[in-house]
């Protein structure tokens, strides 16, 4: 049985692939911009199944900020990751970002399955995924 640490961890691990999957979704997008193929990508992305997650502006704004704080999480770990050549160290970093990316999203006021739920939805909700993007840029 796992416990309550290691579940939030896989969890995080969940989501931290899915915010790397949601990098390359959007990569993914501007490529097809480029190319004038946005109308494949539209058709492309409507017949994958979007989960039923209701999120209001407030929500969507933590979630926002819950996925840069992540982001700067992860980024700062792979770094020290790539410096690592000790396997035991390079795990105890690994458990270590888990644990501040938890950290990181409970800070904005969410919990690590809501994170998860809206990161997954917006790879497929055309809506919900520019309106996350909205905020995203607005940031920077």
């Amino acid at each position: 049985m796992f416990s309550t640490k290691s579940s939030i961890v896989f969890s995080l691990a969940v989501a931290f692939l899915l915010v790397i999957a949601f990098g390359f979704k959007v990569q993914a997008q501007q490529q097809y911009q480029q190319e004038g193929q946005q109308q494949q990508y539209q058709q492309d992305m409507m017949q994958q199944q979007a989960p039923d997650v209701d999120v209001s502006d407030a929500e969507l704004d933590k979630v926002a900020d819950a996925y840069e704080a992540v982001t700067q999480v992860r980024e700062r770990f792979q770094q020290e990751l790539g410096e690592v050549s000790d396997p035991e160290r390079a795990q105890e970093l690994q458990q270590q970002a888990g644990e501040e990316m938890v950290e990181a999203v409970e800070a904005q006021g969410l919990d690590v399955q809501t994170y998860n739920q809206v990161m997954e939805a917006a790879q497929v909700d055309e809506e919900l995924r520019n309106k996350l993007l909205e905020r995203l840029e607005g940031m920077h």
